[in-house]
């Protein structure tokens, strides 16, 4: 597996199913919580600029609708209209013991990114951004803006798909496609990164809802690495075409205050 952190919490996603159900609410009106949980594997590049794939357990969770006792309240339980929720994503660390191509630079720890995303949704639209602080591996900000049109086949079918764009300032960057003097080399001279526009790119996906709690996931995405991140001597070992494929099971819990 793609590194620990991920692993764990995939597995604690996992195991929630079996504990929580008991929790669940009938009537979601009122004080409570909704949310879905889940777990998919995801393949990914194995680091930022890489042309090889891995596969990774990634946690999933959505917010549908929170309202506390005092009236304050996120979300109203549907996916359309505006909605605030968790952001979380975790970057496996890189080492030439897995990319030997990478001889020479320092390894990467693995960083876990923790932020807040929101989203404005209609039957057949939605925007969405996200924006997340790295812990361990990167200490900068990380963000997403994308779009999606909306197709929805039948009450259980509904496909997806649009633009999406990525953005890291230049902590994440030099982190990820930089090389300090220390590390410079014939291979990788020595690069400073800036930040900005890290790649822009195209997802697409389709999810399977089989009743009111459970459903299914899929799908598929390309960027291009642009600008300095494109320029990396380290994306030069690699590639800066970035795909991704993903499949996971959610289920719905609704809890009452």
């Amino acid at each position: 597996m793609r590194n620990a952190p991920s692993y764990l919490a995939a597995t604690l996603a996992a195991a929630a199913f079996a504990v929580v159900p008991q929790a669940q609410a009938s009537d979601v009106s009122g004080p409570g919580i909704s949310f879905e949980l889940g777990v998919a594997g995801k393949m990914t590049p194995r680091y930022f600029g890489a042309s090889n794939l891995v596969l990774s357990p990634v946690p999933l969770f959505r917010l549908k609708r929170l309202e506390l006792p005092n009236g304050f309240s996120i979300g109203d339980g549907s996916d359309e209209g505006f909605s605030l929720s968790p952001s979380i994503d975790v970057i496996g660390e890189r080492s030439v013991k897995h990319s030997p191509e990478l001889v020479g630079l320092t390894a990467i720890d693995t960083a876990v990114e923790l932020g807040i995303a929101a989203k404005y949704q209609t039957a057949n639209f939605r925007v969405m951004g996200a924006v997340r602080r790295g812990f361990g591996g990167h200490e900068g900000f990380r963000g997403e803006l994308g779009a999606d049109v909306i197709y929805k086949a039948n009450e259980q079918l509904t496909f997806h798909g649009g633009p999406r764009l990525n953005f890291g300032d230049s902590k994440f960057a030099n982190t990820y496609f930089g090389v300090t003097a220390s590390e410079a080399s014939g291979l990788f001279p020595a690069t400073n990164v800036g930040g900005g526009l890290i790649s822009a790119g195209l997802e697409a996906g389709l999810r399977y809802q089989f009743d009111d709690y459970w459903a299914v996931e899929a799908g598929a995405g390309w960027s291009r690495l642009t600008g300095d991140a494109a320029k990396s001597p380290i994306t030069a070992q690699g590639s800066k075409d970035q795909y991704t494929l993903s499949f996971g099971v959610l289920r719905r819990f609704d809890i009452g205050f």
